[in-house]
């Protein structure tokens, strides 16, 4: 997964900035579903942000459709193809 530095002065809070990075490996294939997502410890070390940030992004992920949280074993890429024809 590439890993764009945090901006401070970006229009985008750095959570945005951290998930904007986890969506852009999802639709290029680096994360694939059911990949495992980097943990908050990971996100916290890689981006030198706080625990709060690391949570947040990975909870803007989980609220938008784009991870699934699955208790004591991590967070996954959710399968979105489904949710892409569930409109139809």
């Amino acid at each position: 997964m590439d890993v764009t530095p945090i901006d401070p002065d970006a229009e985008a809070h750095p959570y945005q900035q951290v998930a904007g990075d986890i969506i852009r490996a999802i639709q290029s294939g680096d994360l694939r579903a059911g990949a495992r997502v980097p943990s908050e410890a990971t996100l916290i070390q890689t981006y030198g942000i706080a625990r709060n940030t690391a949570r947040h992004a990975v909870e803007y992920l989980r609220t938008e459709g784009w991870v699934r949280t699955l208790p004591q074993r991590g967070t996954f890429v959710a399968d979105r193809s489904q949710q892409a024809t569930g409109d139809e």
